[in-house]
């Protein structure tokens, strides 16, 4: 049954998004804010230990000023609040009832890829089992038909040997019976000489004294489960009962079961009408003749239907004057941080230290977000707050010329995109500086991006940190393939967006958008009558266009060694690279190498656009002119810690934008609850 109130969501919803109002020198008012469709995917795995991603098939999110935690662009549509109500009674579904017993099936292993290595005449296979239950395993080996017995064990552990003798179709089996547990296990089987004076041969590299009965050649076949035991209850069961076990099922049980997950799931302490509204589902499901579990079940889809869980909603403290900045509560500024640096829901000891109102201590604050960027969950920052300030989002949908490109594979995309991503996490994680975006005497390759580097003496498919020399031509993000090859054409390279990009992502100078009825280059042209570049400054020659190519242009001309893959070279068909560059202020650099040396002299630029691009995502607001002297703070901050990329984390935590708010008259008032209310379950 969906008992959710959607128009009163709807009401909410269409009033909380009312435009901000703003005065000079104020925190901003940040408008309630939608979980994103990653956000919402951790949040369900954080609170209920949901291990998919229910927020798969939901419409994609819409993004603002470069990302898709934008306060005033998440719209909340008929579609997806079906999706919302769908995926509720899913997550609630599997948390709560238990999964039905498996019947028993067949699954058959085998061929060479089960080889272990050294011992080719051990078959070994890694199998996953669905319950602790027992188990048929039908050993098959291929050869003449004499006998052989068989050492067959499970994890190491050897069962009694098996025999064998008939010989069916050229094909031989042997079957062997055990109770297994639950989860992954290792199977091996290897041949043993007949007679008892040899039971523990091994025959290594294939060397047996029966090579025709080698189970490499053979399979393992699993049948079962037989008498299956039913696990234990699951995590997610475990995260909803805390209270109510087997033959304790209250009303309350489900009370207090309820409330605890409400204040995880609402990110604040819970009212006591909050929970009896909860708690009825409960009651009216015993009144109607259904289980415990299964009022339980509505209850948890209310929870995750509710604009508390939903949206993230700040409260305005000040009635009488409502547009008056002041402090987040301890509970708002938990939610804050966690959803910036981990796109998820506050953890127990955030809400903790905001329950004891000391989260807002200075050394207690800092330890926190230390402990939140060592945290493996601030992975997010990299992939959502870096897969959009450095387009690598962007880079699944390039599909280079494949005429042009022939060794631009799948594999290398994901080699491209995950050598910027572990670059980013070096700097997060090892608390490295900010400039180190710019140049960097390091990355990270497998043999593949290697080798198309050019870069020797790096092997298999493993991700490792790599010294960079000058001759290699890398360092720093903008010679990386991933991000090269996001910044080009599927044809060839672009300084216009190359260009454009570092304005953009570096520099935050976007230039406007291209005049109407301004013709493009002639594709034909290039290359036959004259080169990219030559092509590009006879464009420039319409005054029109002169004044952004003028910054564009120089800065892409810069990278014009490296094509549109991100490979180095030293001509573009019969044409030598130029690739000097001459900025509008007189400045000159020559290649790669001189662009960047241009970029870490005006450090402070930089520095000022990831603090604005940063700040951005974690306030999901547009910057105003207000918002100025934050900036500057962070700034000068971050750069008198040695533009470390935690000083640059903590002086935006720290800030007035970020720790505080200014409110506005606003019915969603209605919705929070006053601080006499909260329930203690």
């Amino acid at each position: 049954m969906r008992l959710v109130p959607i128009l009163l969501l709807v009401a909410w919803t269409a009033s909380a998004r009312q435009p901000a109002k703003h005065s000079n020198q104020d925190p901003g008012r940040v408008t309630a804010r939608r979980l994103n469709r990653y956000e919402y995917n951790n949040t369900i795995r954080d609170l209920l230990a949901i291990d998919f991603k229910p927020a798969a098939d939901f419409p994609a999110d819409d993004s603002g000023y470069g990302f898709d935690n934008i306060g005033d662009v998440l719209s909340l549509s008929p579609v997806l609040m079906e999706k919302y109500l769908a995926a509720a009674e899913k997550i609630a579904r599997i948390a709560i009832v238990p999964a039905p017993l498996p019947k028993p099936t067949s699954e058959r292993h085998g061929g060479a890829d089960n080889r272990p290595g050294p011992k080719r005449n051990v078959l070994t296979v890694a199998h996953r089992f669905p319950v602790e239950g027992d188990y048929d395993f039908v050993i098959s080996v291929n050869g003449r038909p004499d006998p052989v017995q068989l050492r067959f064990s499970i994890d190491g552990q050897t069962l009694p040997r098996a025999k064998v003798e008939a010989a069916v179709e050229d094909r031989r089996s042997a079957q062997v019976h055990a109770h297994v547990t639950m989860g992954e296990h290792i199977l091996a089987a290897e041949p043993i000489p007949d007679g008892p004076h040899a039971p523990d041969a091994e025959f290594e590299s294939g060397k047996s004294a029966r090579p025709q009965a080698e189970p490499s050649e053979g399979s393992i076949e699993i049948r079962g489960p037989y008498q299956p035991i039913q696990p234990p209850p699951s995590e997610s069961y475990q995260r909803v009962f805390v209270c109510a076990k087997p033959g304790v099922k209250t009303l309350e049980c489900a009370r207090a079961d309820l409330a605890n997950l409400a204040r995880r799931a609402y990110r604040r302490p819970v009212t006591n009408q909050e929970v009896d509204g909860l708690t009825r589902f409960v009651k009216m499901a015993r009144q109607q003749g259904d289980s415990f579990e299964q009022g339980m079940q509505v209850a948890v889809a209310a929870i995750l239907v509710s604009p508390h869980f939903l949206f993230r909603i700040e409260r305005d403290r000040n009635p009488t004057n409502p547009e008056a900045a002041h402090d987040l509560s301890d509970f708002e500024l938990a939610t804050r941080l966690s959803y910036f640096l981990w796109s998820s829901m506050p953890d127990d000891e955030l809400l903790h230290l905001a329950a004891k109102k000391k989260l807002r201590i200075p050394t207690i604050l800092q330890a926190q977000i230390h402990r939140m960027l060592a945290d493996r969950k601030a992975k997010a920052l990299v992939e959502n707050f870096g897969g959009q300030w450095l387009q690598l989002r962007n880079l699944d949908s390039v599909k280079p010329d494949p005429d042009r490109f022939p060794m631009f594979t799948e594999a290398l995309r994901r080699d491209m995109q995950r050598e910027t991503q572990l670059f980013f996490e070096s700097i997060l994680r090892e608390d490295r500086s900010i400039l180190e975006f710019l140049d960097a005497d390091y990355t990270f390759l497998n043999g593949r991006l290697a080798a198309f580097y050019g870069i020797p003496r790096v092997g298999g498919s493993d991700f490792q940190r790599v010294q960079l020399s000058p001759e290699y031509h890398r360092g720093g993000v903008l010679t990386q393939a991933a991000i090269l090859t996001v910044s080009s054409y599927p044809n060839r390279t672009s300084p216009v967006i190359r260009g454009k990009w570092i304005l953009e992502n570096f520099l935050n100078a976007a230039p406007p958008p291209p005049p109407p009825n301004v013709p493009n280059l002639d594709e034909k042209a290039i290359g036959s009558t004259g080169s990219l570049r030559q092509q590009l400054e006879r464009h420039r020659t319409n005054p029109v266009c002169n004044g952004c190519h003028a910054r564009m242009d120089p800065l892409g001309f810069g990278l014009e060694n490296y094509d549109a893959i991100g490979r180095w070279r030293t001509e573009d068909g019969k044409f030598p690279i130029d690739a000097d560059g001459r900025l509008p202020d007189g400045r000159t650099f020559d290649g790669p190498e001189g662009l960047k040396d241009i970029l870490l002299g005006d450090k402070h630029a930089f520095t000022q656009c990831l603090a604005e691009k940063l700040l951005t995502y974690a306030l999901g607001r547009g910057l105003e002119d207000y918002d100025r002297p934050a900036v500057q703070s962070i700034v000068d901050r971050t750069a008198d810690a040695g533009y470390k990329f935690s000083a640059m984390v903590q002086a935006i935590v720290l800030s007035s934008p970020f720790e505080q708010r200014r409110g506005e008259p606003d019915v969603a008032q209605a919705l929070v609850p006053k601080p006499r209310e909260t329930a203690h379950p």
